[in-house]
Order: C-alpha cells, then sequence, then structure tokens
C-alpha cells in the first residue's frame, strides 16, 4: 500500500470512527453501554476507538451489532465521505 492509499484509509477510519461517536452521542449512549453492545465490559475499549490509540477501529462486526441495536442499515453507520 503506497503512503496515499495508507493515508487515505487512515482518514476513512478516523471519519468512521467520529460518525459513529456522534451517532452513539446523538442516542445518549455511554461508552459503556456502547462496550456492552459490542461484547466488552469496560469504557477502555470504546474509548481507545474513539481516540484511534494504535491504530483502534471499529470492524464489520461491530458494525452489524450497532446496526441491529440501533435498528439501521450498517451503511447507515459509514461516514458520508468520498475518498
Amino acid at each position: 500500500m503506497s503512503k496515499e492509499e495508507h493515508s487515505d484509509v487512515t482518514a476513512y477510519y478516523d471519519a468512521l470512527t467520529e460518525h459513529i461517536k456522534h451517532l452513539r452521542k446523538e442516542r445518549n449512549i455511554s461508552q459503556l453501554k456502547m462496550a456492552n453492545i459490542l461484547g466488552h465490559n469496560s469504557t477502555s475499549f470504546i474509548a481507545r476507538i474513539e481516540l484511534r490509540q494504535n491504530n483502534a477501529n471499529y470492524n464489520l462486526s461491530h458494525l452489524i451489532l450497532l446496526a441491529k441495536e440501533w435498528n439501521l442499515e450498517v451503511c447507515d453507520l459509514l461516514p458520508p465521505v468520498r475518498i
């Protein structure tokens, strides 16, 4: 992967993370509740993703779980960003 491609992927993950964080806050869902939805017991899991520590990201399984919990389509969780 070229440097430019890597930069595009990183930018998309940043946008995805911010979009899901916005949706979480819009629904008044705490980081703990979000972690529980995704099968974790600690806020640190979500905090690492939201801070993008060590390139932590949501994966497809996470998106499926969130879409089901929030009664959305997976595509609704994707940020409105074109690369």
